[in-house]
């Protein structure tokens, strides 16, 4: 009896992941398919979900999300015995991200996520990282929006990004003039493509321009290489989502936004994209369609949804 009710809830979540799917990518039925196949065959608890994908690899793209972070270290194993419970400026200073990837990671999360420093590399060498890849993916209009208004990052600046500044530059990078905004556009145009298909910085201007076939290989990679993907635009779900996937409690420190373009600014409210003057990252757009399409299967197959989730959101602050 059990097994048969088993049996007609899976199919009853195929059903419906896989309508969310095809309507996400646009009647790609043939990856849908496997993609479901292989979510519900994960019938184990979450705890071994985790240690199959450890150690994890942040795929941490610009302006995407620096607090998922504080998601990671405070999944159980992850950084076993670390207690520090938020990586922001009241705990490691103004270079806090710098400072926990180089001493922090190291001594405390070797084991269950790989120390990468400086932030936001390309995956390079893809195979080695399938199947432990985590991270979020921003509507790529909105991601460039926010990059060029950051206050902190600078990343705007005239600053040539031939390499990662050190912590004592980063003040005098805010102090540049910036770059024209459609200029600054074009730079980061295909951004998330280049960093799941090349080999160097995303922020370099010199590299390579992006195709409509360097996203379609993106966009495999994120559907087959993924062990969990996140919404910028749909922060809370997502880490609700993650905890379902991989076990633990949601914690206050997942829901604070540590990096704001300015104070007071979230992605939950949308730039005026009419600034762009019709400009639109369509090279981005075929991976960010992909990142949705993902996320919301994972939403159907791991039974996520506001209802799910309330025990997860009534951590968060006012």
């Amino acid at each position: 009896m059990f097994d048969a009710l088993k049996s007609t809830w899976a199919g009853v979540l195929y059903f419906f992941a896989s309508l969310c799917m095809l309507d996400a990518t646009r009647g790609d039925d043939a990856w849908a398919i496997q993609l479901l196949q292989r979510q519900l065959a994960l019938t184990g608890p979450p705890e071994e979900r985790l240690q199959a994908a450890e150690p994890l690899w942040w795929f941490h793209c610009p302006k995407c999300g620096t607090s998922f972070v504080n998601s990671l270290i405070n999944l159980p194993g992850v950084c076993p015995g670390l207690t520090l419970r938020s990586v922001d400026r009241t705990t490691l200073g103004y270079c806090f991200l710098p400072e926990f990837l180089t001493k922090v990671c190291p001594s405390w999360c070797s084991q269950g996520m790989e120390c990468v420093y400086p932030p936001h590399p390309a995956l390079g060498n893809y195979t080695a990282k399938k199947g432990r890849l985590v991270g979020f993916f921003r509507e790529p209009d909105q991601r460039i929006l926010s990059g060029y208004h950051d206050l902190d990052d600078a990343f705007a600046s005239t600053f040539s990004w031939d390499h990662w500044p050190a912590c004592d530059e980063w003040r005098a990078l805010e102090q540049l003039p910036r770059k024209p905004l459609l200029e600054f556009a074009n730079l980061w145009k295909g951004g998330m493509t280049y960093q799941l298909t090349g080999d160097g910085s995303p922020l370099d201007p010199q590299r390579p321009k992006m195709t409509s076939e360097d996203a379609r290989e993106a966009s495999r990679r994120v559907r087959e290489g993924f062990a969990f993907v996140g919404i910028t635009e749909e922060w809370d779900m997502s880490v609700c989502l993650f905890h379902k996937m991989f076990g633990g409690p949601c914690q206050p420190e997942e829901f604070v936004d540590i990096r704001p373009s300015s104070w007071g600014k979230n992605a939950s409210v949308d730039y005026d994209t009419s600034q762009l003057l019709g400009f639109h990252d369509d090279i981005d757009e075929v991976v960010y369609s992909a990142a949705l399409g993902v996320f919301k299967a994972n939403l159907v197959v791991y039974n996520v949804s506001k209802d799910s989730c309330r025990s997860c959101f009534s951590v968060r602050g006012s």
